[in-house]
């Protein structure tokens, strides 16, 4: 016997076209608004030489994540294998993006320090995985 063939058929089924560019677009706006927000105000959130905040903003992060891929899924109208694939579609784009701000991390936040760029990239992986985790569980 194997897992895989006992997949629902509600679960096998494929999110349209349509929506899978509804959701790229808001995992692109909201990695846009995100890296916006730490061009502004990254410098004083993500400071080695200060790990309470640092730890509130991780903190703050997996709930705030949460709340938003939740209601993304609400909004949708998501549940099951949809919701699995929405938060996929939700992450990549901001991956993207992230892959390249990160790698160019002086050039695209000038505002803070080469030391903060480990805590970025640890920031970015946990919100990322929050997303998924969203899509995984719960109803």
């Amino acid at each position: 016997m194997t897992i895989g063939s006992q997949v629902s058929e509600a679960d096998a089924r494929r999110l349209p076209l349509s929506e899978t560019r509804v959701l790229l677009g808001v995992g692109l706006a909201i990695a846009l608004v995100a890296g916006l927000v730490f061009r502004v105000v990254g410098q004083l959130v993500l400071v080695p030489s200060r790990p309470l905040v640092t730890a509130v903003v991780f903190a703050l992060t997996v709930p705030a994540m949460w709340a938003l891929a939740v209601g993304v899924f609400r909004w949708r109208g998501l549940s099951g294998g949809a919701k699995r694939e929405a938060a996929a579609l939700l992450v990549v784009p901001g991956m993207l993006v992230d892959a390249v701000s990160t790698a160019l991390f002086s050039l695209v936040y000038p505002n803070m320090g080469l030391e903060a760029a480990g805590l970025f990239g640890g920031l970015l992986l946990l919100a990322y995985a929050t997303v998924l985790v969203a899509g995984f569980v719960g109803q």
